[in-house]
């Protein structure tokens, strides 16, 4: 395949490669409050409804965490440690407990039950948030590891 010659100079380039992580990351975040929107307005039992929203932003999600975990990148402002696991997994916990607590009230109007709903949910989230954060980290540490690792000599030959 013949590569195309690039007409940007090294500072349009970074601006570009900008212009693209912005763009990425609105539709990120635009697709999970799409979904979000949708699922509490429409419940889950409308599923085809944001089926491709839901794909797109599950293979966008995969993409970008196992890229960064494959180059040993964690984030540009948290820092990699179980604190910042704990309130992460916290904050997904209770990001989904509430919002399967207004869509479970909404359909079925019981405040008991969508409470005690939202607790499970919120529970289960928190321990594979959790679970999935640290098996993360500990991937990405092993991975910078192997990065700094200076190469052996006796291999060069």
């Amino acid at each position: 395949m013949k590569k195309m010659h690039n007409n940007l100079d090294e500072m349009q380039e970074q601006e570009l490669l900008k212009i693209e992580h912005n763009g990425c990351w609105i539709a990120f975040w635009l697709l999970l409050a799409s979904i979000l929107v949708q699922t509490i307005a429409f419940g889950s039992a409308n599923f085809p409804m944001i089926a491709g929203e839901w794909i797109v932003f599950m293979i966008l999600a995969l993409y970008l965490a196992f890229a960064c975990i494959r180059k040993g990148i964690w984030d540009r402002h948290l820092q990699m440690n179980h604190k910042t696991n704990i309130i992460c997994s916290l904050i997904a916990a209770l990001a989904l407990g509430l919002v399967n607590a207004a869509m479970i009230y909404k359909n079925y109007h019981k405040p008991v039950g969508a409470a005690a709903a939202a607790i499970i949910i919120a529970a289960c989230t928190f321990v594979i948030c959790l679970g999935a954060l640290t098996l993360s980290m500990r991937i990405t540490k092993k991975k910078q590891a192997e990065a700094e690792e200076e190469p052996d000599d006796a291999n060069i030959l």
